[in-house]
């Protein structure tokens, strides 16, 4: 592999992140088109580097509800349809319907799901009220302008005893990514993610019940920052937030940046571990049993 150019480098510390939004909205989050954009530049190479998204989709998956009464169902930020495909095997008699904001998403999609593949917005979703019995939404609502309209959407969509299943990124993830931009300056590097509190808030206050969510943490090993880096620029994970620096950060700035990153035993080698904090949540629309 050739050596990493500084103009490279910069671009990828100026943009690389895993941005997430809040239910009380403290700073502008990301433009809808840009992460569109953004999601759909990364559909090529998405499958390649989300291994994790997988495995947190069979896990959130497992928790859903039997075939019974399961006609129709929403994959809301379906990226390339692995949630899709295996919600269409585990309910073969219902329609799965599988939804993103990227048309390269949803293009890659349709590679492998044969059900309808619909371009539209978690915060305005183009259904009819009352009209699923099933949504699912794996790893994709830390990207909402407003967690709280998504979850109203989803609670309009549904029938009433209706089940929501999703998985979100919490407040630990990259804390180390977090903790090594903040040792250069006071710009936004890496946002701030949702907390189960305020989670629970949201979902009660768009008419949830039987509410129930969870957090784990899984660490997983990288050969070095840049390695780090590169895997969330694969997965179209940058930061597109209005506290993000707006000018190329110098090759001094992301040296102290990697140097600065948390080790387990500083000087031994260049590996790192970095931490995603797993949020999974299950409820029900109001108006019917558990």
């Amino acid at each position: 592999m050739p050596p990493l150019r500084l103009s490279w480098l910069s671009w990828h510390a100026r943009n690389l992140c895993w941005p997430g939004s809040r239910l009380g909205v403290k700073s502008i989050p990301p433009a809808k088109h840009l992460v569109a954009r953004s999601f759909g530049a990364a559909a090529a190479s998405y499958d390649a580097v989300a291994s994790l998204q997988r495995s947190v989709g069979r896990s959130l998956l497992k928790r859903g509800p039997g075939q019974a009464g399961i006609r129709r169902i929403l994959d809301v930020g379906a990226g390339t349809g692995f949630c899709s495909v295996l919600l269409a095997e585990h309910y073969p008699m219902a329609e799965v319907l599988a939804l993103d904001i990227a048309e390269g998403m949803l293009r890659q999609a349709r590679s492998r799901f044969s059900g309808n593949c619909v371009g539209g917005d978690a915060e305005a979703l183009p259904f009819a009220s009352q009209s699923l019995d099933l949504v699912v939404s794996n790893l994709a609502i830390q990207w909402c302008t407003c967690s709280l309209k998504a979850f109203a959407e989803f609670g309009r969509v549904l029938r009433p005893a209706g089940h929501l299943l999703f998985a979100t990124f919490g407040p630990k993830t990259l804390w180390e990514l977090r903790h090594a931009w903040a040792s250069v300056d006071t710009l936004t590097h890496v946002n701030e993610f949702i907390a189960t509190e305020r989670l629970h808030e949201g979902l009660c206050a768009a008419g949830f019940d039987g509410i129930h969510i969870e957090a784990k943490v899984r660490c997983f090993d990288y050969p070095d920052v840049m390695s780090l880096m590169r895997e969330l620029k694969g997965l179209g994970a940058r930061n597109l937030t209005s506290g993000r620096p707006r000018h190329l950060v110098g090759k001094r700035a992301l040296a102290h940046m990697m140097a600065a990153y948390p080790r387990g035993k500083p000087g031994v080698d260049s590996s790192i571990q970095a931490s995603f904090e797993i949020i999974m949540g299950s409820a029900h629309r109001a108006g019917g049993g558990p």
